[in-house]
């Protein structure tokens, strides 16, 4: 192991007078009899390694006698006499008093169980050892990191004479990192790049994580802010801290950490971090979110000081300055660390409702699979030399985007690779792609973009895709129905800025660009009427108030010939009045794949409104012809029909004289029978055959009288026609194979409280959460959804 080889050179090196023995394959150690303290003879943990680590490093590098240390000093706690505890090393002066206070911790512990270290065991147990009669001049919070070929401290050293008490400390979070060199002033050494005190660019998940659990713990413990508040806040902070890491020279010192000043003693005020950080969050909006207006710019802050403390800025920056967020994007064991830590703030952090909430993980997966994403994957790379563009226009946090990337990547990189051509060509491509392994997402920049009208939550999807190590992509901060050209103001040249007059579609804009929409759109937002005057010269039904359904319309502007969409829709859009206009959109300009009920709970406890997946692909120019004049066609048929089918009706009741009706006053009774039943279409039952014409109407009088019914709608090819008896008959002449499914069972069922485990009625998956594809037992919504073709 890396550990063992490591620690083994350096402790074999430094072992004089510190160590008796050391024996890693035995896991045996014997301290000096020097040191102080009980007999210590087994490894019981990588805490102990640490120990014998530190205190060689503490008498062979930084000078101080082996006779000054003592182990495992014990305190009381509680009552006295119910329970005690004890200090890891304890380091005295000439005095007998304490200069170092010291407690180990495992690699793994460290950043979890930071604040419980420093204030029940430090904290407590140094005011214990006062009471005895000593001083104690510093706590220290140690571990180590172990490199290809060194180790590095990583600690906390607080100067106890200032502060003894946690709440104070906590209040300045005042730390030097760098272990004093015999009894002199510990420092805190500046984070230079390039330098030899430069960013950690290669930690675990377990580290990450802790850190993330501690975050969580101080800014969102005690109440009295808003949760989303602390979010959006600590949201801002990270986006600062990536472009410092982004504009930095070599040999330049970041501005993203505590500084403290030569003497050791003094860091610097709150409000200069303040400053500094605000400084680069303001850069950071015109770099990285593309804000082009700087005097929206200059009234922005980085925290708002009313719900987010400059002492909860100054702990977050002491905790997050020295991991390295742009090129420490290290992938461990199939985790994405980085990534992996930001979406657990945003699964902890952010307070989702109703009107905000994200789509969960296991309908994003089943969404990607049934898109049969994976095929098109590959034919792209093979025949266009080119991977997928994909967007979400109303991303929220980013999801959608996030599991879209991390599917592309595995599916070209890992999972269908042995399906690439084997062209010079590809394999340049692939390695722009997908190489170095640390950035294999960094693709993304050119082909994945999203929109978010909400400030938090797209500077969030922004930073969420870089911290997935996307190449930082296109993510825009603003309406996911903004016009084309709008797009423009952002500066840089993008597949959102050009459109084109579509005259399929009322010779409106359309983009065209994208291969992919994945998204789950806004439900029933009322937007007001100045929002809906504007969107009339963008949309066909611009004047309408739901937001779904001009999101639908948007879908079709972005796609490409043959686009792929899968997006989630309230089941009214699929079963209401209201909604027909939109119905017959999708009909038109989309070849519907299957539509997939969801049950209520998908979204519980945000919401329980009942949801269904539509997966659809964009027509072709031909194929819209082809329905135009089918549509033209049917239209005419009932205009002409409808006149002569009332003529009937009328005179078989005898309110009218048939022979003053030119339109029907030459046919007879069998051809109006005739004409009858076409009318009526798949609404006539054959066994009805045999009635006479009196009968059928008197009979079928409500069908007739609703199919001749006239619909007034704000859309041209519906107007002043019976929508219903048309789409019949050009759905009937343009079918295809469809799925519809319902699903009773997600895999889960969510709660305020926790999420339990369900069957899953989308997908297999193995115990890693890996979808099974091509079961030959399973009867999986998933499998009949890839057995459908896709042009």
């Amino acid at each position: 192991m890396e550990i063992e080889r490591t620690l083994k050179k350096y402790l074999n090196d430094n072992s004089s007078r510190v160590l008796k023995k050391i024996d890693l394959e035995k896991k045996e150690i014997e301290y000096s009899s020097s040191i102080k303290g009980p007999k210590i003879y087994k490894i019981r943990g990588e805490e102990e390694l640490v120990r014998g680590y530190l205190l060689s490093k503490l008498v062979n590098e930084l000078g101080y006698d082996p006779e000054k240390i003592e182990l495992e000093i014990e305190y009381s706690i509680g009552r006295p006499k119910a329970a005690s505890a004890r200090i890891d090393i304890v380091l005295r002066d000439e005095n007998n008093d304490v200069f170092l206070f010291i407690e180990t911790k495992n690699r793994k512990d460290y950043e979890k169980d930071k604040e419980s270290a420093l204030e029940n065991q430090l904290f407590n147990l140094a005011a214990q050892e006062e009471a005895r009669g000593h001083k104690v001049k510093y706590l220290v919070l140690y571990t180590f990191e172990i490199g290809d070929n060194d180790i590095k401290d990583n600690c906390m050293i607080i100067d106890y004479s200032k502060h003894k008490v946690f709440a104070e400390w906590s209040e300045k979070r005042e730390f030097a990192d760098a272990l004093p060199i015999h009894y002199g002033n510990p420092i805190k050494r500046p984070f230079c790049k390039g330098g030899e005190k430069d960013l950690e660019k290669d930690f675990t998940h377990e580290q990450i994580d802790g850190l993330r659990s501690n975050l969580h713990n101080v800014l969102w413990g005690g109440g009295g802010t808003d949760s989303n508040d602390i979010f959006s806040s600590l949201v801002n902070i990270i986006l600062a801290k990536i472009q410092d890491e982004s504009e930095k020279k070599n040999g330049e010192n970041y501005d993203f950490q505590i500084y403290t000043y030569s003497n050791g003693e003094i860091s610097e005020s709150d409000q200069e971090i303040f400053e500094r950080i605000n400084n680069l969050y303001r850069r950071a909006l015109k770099e990285r979110l593309n804000r082009k207006e700087q005097h929206k710019i200059d009234k922005t802050y980085v925290i708002d000081e009313n719900k987010f403390s400059l002492t909860k800025l100054r702990y977050t920056i002491s905790q997050l300055e020295r991991y390295s967020f742009v090129d420490g994007k290290n992938s461990l064991n199939g985790k994405d660390i980085l990534g992996d830590f930001f979406e657990g703030i945003i699964t902890d952090g952010f307070k989702q409702s109703k009107g905000q909430f994200f789509t969960p993980i296991n309908i994003v997966t089943f969404m990607l699979w049934g898109l049969k994403l994976d095929s098109l994957v590959i034919d792209l790379i093979n025949n266009e030399s080119r991977l997928p563009y994909v967007i979400d226009p109303s991303a929220g946090s980013g999801t959608f985007l996030i599991e879209s990337m991390k599917y592309i990547t595995n599916i070209a990189k890992y999972r269908m690779n042995d399906k690439l051509n084997d062209t010079r060509d590809i394999e340049d491509n692939y390695d722009t792609w997908f190489k170095p392994d640390h950035r294999e997402n960094k693709w993304a920049k050119d082909y994945i973009y999203g929109t978010e009208i909400n400030f938090n939550l797209g500077t969030a999807a922004k930073v969420n895709m870089i911290l997935h190590g996307d190449g930082s992509s296109n993510i825009f901060v603003d309406d996911g129905l903004l016009k084309f050209s709008q797009y423009k103001k952002y500066g840089a040249m993008s597949y959102l800025e050009s459109s084109t007059e579509d005259k399929y579609y009322d010779d409106l804009k359309v983009n065209s660009q994208f291969d992919v929409v994945i998204s789950n759109p806004p439900f029933s937002v009322t937007l007001d009427s100045e929002t809906k005057k504007n969107l009339k010269k963008q949309f066909i039904y611009g004047g309408k108030a739901t937001s779904q359904n001009l999101f639908i319309e948007r879908y079709y502007q972005l796609l490409r010939e043959n686009g792929r969409m899968a997006i989630v829709l309230p089941d009214s859009i699929f079963d209401t009045t209201s909604n027909k206009y939109i119905r017959l959109f999708l009909y038109k300009y989309f070849k519907i794949k299957s539509v997939v009920s969801l049950p209520s709970l998908t979204f519980e406890p945000h919401t329980s409104t009942k949801t269904s997946i539509l997966f659809a692909q964009k027509k072709t120019t031909s194929e819209l012809d082809l329905w135009g004049n089918d549509w033209n066609y049917y239209s005419k048929l009932w205009k002409h029909n409808e006149v002569r089918v009332k003529n009937i009706m009328e005179s078989v009741k005898g309110t009218k004289i048939k022979s003053r009706l030119p339109s029907i006053k030459d046919l007879s009774t069998e051809e109006e029978k005739e004409m009858i039943m076409n009318f009526l279409g798949n609404s006539f039952f054959e066994e009805d055959h045999f009635l006479e014409l009196p009968a059928i109407i008197q009979k079928y009088e409500f069908e007739l009288e609703e199919y001749c019914k006239k619909e007034n709608d704000d859309y041209k090819d519906f107007n002043h026609i019976n929508t219903t008896w048309v789409f019949e008959r050009v759905a009937k002449k343009h079918d295809y194979p469809m799925v519809m499914a319902e699903a009773k069972n997600v895999g889960y069922k969510r709660t305020k409280v926790t999420n339990l485990s369900k069957p899953n009625d989308l997908f297999d998956s193995d115990s890693s959460g890996k979808v099974i594809l091509d079961s030959p037992t399973s009867d999986k919504i998933l499998n009949k959804l890839r057995e459908l073709e896709w042009d």
